[in-house]
């Protein structure tokens, strides 16, 4: 039986901010009084204590284990640009879906030797039986919806077309499809967009469910090297991305997920439905960039703010 790891006892506002000064963080860019409100009714410490592991603890002397150069401000800060960075992932993972899933319909009415709704039933078919009852159950929980209802009930599922099916289906649901489509094809493009996808729906989920994003910033996977498409790596070094920085950035789930999103965005999203994106990020790097000089002596924040912005810069900008 695993061991169950020890509760730890619940703080007040004032005991977190000892307890916050105990590991090292300083309260001169955001003062305690300034501190003690932001935890009391804008961020709790659970949150924006997530941020502290960006930051490198010290390692002997009297301070050994304490944060260095960490601050109150700092948290405060990452978190707002954490909201902004959501904010502006969101809607381009829902451009992203919407659409590829335009993009499929219209092969699907295209191929002459596909009507729509065999291709549906055979996918359908395709899966084994937990995933069947897990799609199945997916959409029966839909017929109540005050805005798909009536689609459900309209269309039994052993009836349903494609277009349809793609109207009702979650992004995950809708991934899945679209490999099957390649593989029922034979499209190795299709594949490769699969992957896209699948990435971009773990950011719509991140982001939809406010979790945070830069904390992890400074992670890696314990894999050599996360996996993704060649085109997505020809692209890279077309904007002058060098295979050594792509070995260590991709390494990183987060920036590698946000890296395909821009690319899958690039491709994807035609330009007269991409209108205000430029704009919108333009927003994020003022916020982004509107205490710039707090990390200039933090690697892992500025390299990895320096790289995702690059990226979006290129394919988005």
């Amino acid at each position: 039986m695993a061991d169950i790891p020890s509760r730890k006892p619940i703080l007040t506002i004032e005991q977190q901010i000892e307890h916050l000064r105990r590991k090292g963080v300083s309260f001169e860019l955001c003062s305690e009084a300034e501190a003690a409100r932001i935890l009391a009714g804008q961020d709790h410490y659970f949150r924006l204590a997530a941020y502290r592991v960006l930051f490198p603890k010290r390692v002997g002397g009297p301070r050994d284990g304490q944060y260095a150069g960490l601050d109150f401000g700092h948290l405060v800060d990452l978190a707002a640009i954490d909201r902004e960075l959501r904010s502006f992932l969101l809607p381009l993972t829902l451009d992203v879906e919407n659409s590829a899933k335009t993009r499929l319909v219209e092969r699907i009415t295209e191929k002459p030797d596909e009507d729509g709704y065999s291709i549906f039933s055979d996918y359908l078919a395709a899966l084994n039986h937990g995933d069947r009852n897990r799609r199945e159950g997916e959409l029966n929980r839909l017929k109540n919806d005050a805005y798909l209802g009536s689609l459900v009930s309209r269309y039994p599922i052993g009836e349903m077309p494609a277009w349809v099916f793609l109207e009702l289906s979650s992004f995950g649901a809708f991934a899945d499809f679209y490999l099957f489509c390649a593989d029922r094809w034979g499209d190795s493009e299709m594949r490769d967009e699969h992957y896209m996808l699948r990435r971009a729906n773990s950011l719509r989920n991140a982001a939809a469910h406010s979790s945070a994003i830069v904390n992890g910033l400074g992670s890696s996977s314990s894999a050599p090297q996360l996996r993704y498409p060649a085109p997505l790596a020809a692209a890279l070094g077309e904007i002058g991305v060098s295979k050594r920085l792509r070995r260590s950035k991709m390494r990183n789930p987060r920036i590698l997920q946000m890296t395909v999103l821009a690319y899958a965005y690039s491709r994807f999203v035609p330009r007269e439905k991409a209108e205000g994106t430029p704009e919108r990020l333009l927003a994020l790097a003022d916020r982004s960039e509107l205490h710039g000089d707090w990390y200039a002596g933090n690697t892992v924040i500025a390299s990895s703010h320096d790289f995702i912005a690059m990226v979006f810069k290129a394919w988005l900008g």
